[in-house]
């Protein structure tokens, strides 16, 4: 789990534990691959409310990755419409559910195969792009100017 949400960190793993399931917190993502490759974890939450778009990227690039594990995305917002629609469409899960029900999707994801597992991913990575915060660094400016309009 890639979260600096301690809460739902600990939530988690007392009722993975219960289970007989392990659930690593790693806080941020600054070193994620080499964590990821290195503890070679069966599913990989992604939180993806870490500041500075930091999961965004890292979500993005884990996908890319051939044999990156089954990656499924958390957000508590929810406010957004794009995010909404994400969520219902199961493509992102809520963050505020039932550590349960968080379980209950890892236990659905391990149950798909690879070739599904692969485009899910796919898909994951599209979705990443289109909903990832637009952050410009440079102002706008209008290609053309017209008097009374861009004044």
């Amino acid at each position: 789990m890639i979260s600096n949400d301690t809460r739902l960190g600990q939530e988690l793993r007392c009722v993975a534990n219960a289970v007989g399931r392990m659930v690593v917190r790693v806080d941020g993502a600054a070193d994620v691959s080499r964590i990821v490759y290195a503890v070679r974890p069966a599913v990989v939450l992604l939180d993806l409310d870490l500041p500075a778009e930091a999961a965004w990227e890292k979500a993005d690039s884990l996908l890319q990755e051939q044999r990156c594990p089954p990656v499924i995305l958390l957000t508590a917002r929810k406010e957004q419409f794009d995010v909404r629609t994400a969520i219902q469409a199961g493509s992102l899960v809520d963050k505020s559910a039932e550590p349960a029900h968080l379980l209950d999707i890892v236990d659905r994801t391990l149950a798909m195969t690879d070739s599904s597992q692969t485009e899910l991913n796919a898909i994951q990575r599209v979705i990443v792009r289109w909903l990832r915060p637009c952050s410009w660094s440079v102002p706008v400016t209008p290609a053309y100017r017209f008097w009374g309009i861009n004044e």
